[in-house]
């Protein structure tokens, strides 16, 4: 803790000036209490609501009538018996993967207090290990005779050495930044649960994109009594052109849904961490939110997506010809720029998406807010990431290790029970290892992905109304006030 003497000597100004409805005060003055800001009414971005609505129910109408039918009647026309009996040893794979699943919850739970105690000593081992890495990986490969490969990673040893002497200062900054996110996660557990239901959502819409597109390909298969028709290579077709017309939407109508669950969970995480800055003592936060996010900025969240959606479907369509042996170098230089492209629309979109969550804004009115943000604090909030997103991906990827250690101790530690399953105790092993791993890691990257969309949240917030911290959180604004001195040697 900071004394007051000290704290008192500093001035705190705004980093962006007007774009916040709070003013400044000096950081020992007792602040006005203040009011969260208001939620802008009404649906926004309504076009693009009504436009991915129409999409969901079209794909749903489609899915759930004609095809439902068109897989039964695949169905009722195979030879299979249509047995779906489940044997004892498939009952008790299920239920090792059920006891991995509960593993990987509650150490993904445990996360929070972990890293609130540890932020700062994890960043930097996570740069400590990324020297490491690939220091040993130089050394393997001069072993192997590797040697451009050595070189390789020598550089790259030595540009993570550089990176980490350089960013040796805003460690601190990024320490705070995500113990606050953690301690606002923390006080609004049940956000992580809709993440976990954004999963149930994705398996939802996969399902209705598979039977739509097995109704397009029944609905386009070309019968016997047609005329051949030939591809360009000479084989002959299946089906019609037309189905290459209807994937296409619905491709995109896939990446659409798939984007805007994602963005749902992170508008609804930005709306309940703005609402433990600016008022800790509302109830009923996380489902505030998340009802904002389904309906009033839900044209806003389609809007961005579908900017992300129709450049993976393009990207998509350049791999395709690549596959088929139809690309050559410019349609490689193509997917590769529309990669590049993709990334930075995506990280813009994560930061527009902030602004959707706290203040209810537009797309487009948000997407102003994030270059006016970026402008004045661009690099801190991309080192700040950067660091950050280390650690998540280290803490996910032990979990995953712990969860996989535990799925390959089972078969020890149950004897003969899963023998139904497969008596080679030593495949088990690898087979619930790997299995353990995959749940652990997947499960804890949505756990990570909550803390992360509370990571650019509170570095927003604290852009936006530094001030207002400081009368709800007292403590937290003066460590985050105090780690930005430390990175800045200036007044925030």
């Amino acid at each position: 803790m900071y004394s007051g003497h000290d704290i008192e000597k500093q001035q705190l100004t705004a980093p962006l000036t007007g774009s916040s409805p709070y003013q400044a005060a000096p950081l020992g003055a007792q602040p006005k209490q203040p009011e969260r800001p208001a939620q802008s009414s009404g649906f926004r971005d309504p076009i693009f609501l009504l436009l991915f609505v129409g999409t969901v129910v079209a794909m749903c109408g489609v899915a759930f009538t004609k095809g439902v039918d068109a897989v039964t009647d695949a169905a009722s026309s195979s030879d299979t018996d249509g047995s779906t009996t489940i044997s004892a040893g498939n009952k008790k794979a299920m239920g090792v993967i059920a006891i991995l699943c509960a593993c990987s919850v509650v150490l993904s739970g445990m996360i929070l207090s972990f890293l609130m105690k540890n932020a700062e000593s994890l960043i930097r081992t996570s740069l400590y290990i990324n020297i490491f890495l690939t220091g040993l990986f130089a050394i393997v490969a001069f072993v192997n005779n590797q040697i451009w490969v050595a070189l390789v990673c020598v550089l790259f040893t030595a540009i993570n050495y550089c990176y980490m002497r350089a960013v040796q200062r805003r460690i601190p900054f990024a320490s705070a930044n995500l113990k606050v996110a953690c301690a606002a996660i923390r006080d609004h557990f049940s956000v992580v649960f809709v993440s976990y239901l954004a999963v149930l959502k994705g398996v939802f819409w996969s399902t209705v994109v598979i039977l739509v597109s097995f109704y397009a390909y029944k609905a386009n298969e070309l019968d016997d009594d047609d005329e051949a028709q030939y591809n360009d290579d000479g084989t002959e077709k299946t089906v019609s052109d037309n189905f290459g017309t209807a994937m296409f939407f619905i491709m995109l109508a896939m990446y659409w849904g798939q984007e805007v669950i994602k963005n749902i969970s992170h508008v609804t995480t930005a709306g309940t961490v703005a609402s433990w800055w600016y008022d800790p003592s509302r109830t009923n936060v996380v489902s505030g939110s998340y009802c904002r996010a389904t309906t009033t900025s839900l044209g806003s969240i389609a809007f961005g997506s579908l900017i992300v959606a129709v450049i993976q479907m393009l990207k998509e369509m350049a791999s395709s010809a690549e596959r088929r042996g139809e690309g050559n170098i410019f349609t490689c230089i193509a997917r590769c720029i529309l990669q590049c492209i993709q990334n930075i629309v995506e990280y813009f979109n994560r930061w527009a998406f902030v602004y959707v969550g706290v203040y209810g804004d537009s797309f487009i009115a948000s997407g102003k807010a994030v270059f006016a943000l970026f402008k004045n604090r661009g690099w801190t909030a991309l080192i700040n990431d950067n660091l950050i997103q280390r650690v998540l991906l280290f803490m996910a990827l032990t979990v995953g290790c712990i969860t996989g250690g535990i799925g390959a101790l089972i078969p020890v530690i149950t004897g003969d029970w899963l023998n139904e399953v497969n008596s080679d105790v030593a495949t088990l092993q690898y087979t619930f290892a790997a299995v353990g791993f995959l749940i652990g890691l997947c499960l804890t990257m949505i756990m990570v992905s909550v803390i992360d969309s509370a990571v650019a949240t509170v570095f927003v917030c604290l852009a936006e109304a530094p001030n207002v911290l400081e009368s709800t959180h007292p403590a937290y604004f003066y460590d985050l006030t105090a780690a930005w001195r430390e990175c800045h040697s200036i007044v925030f």
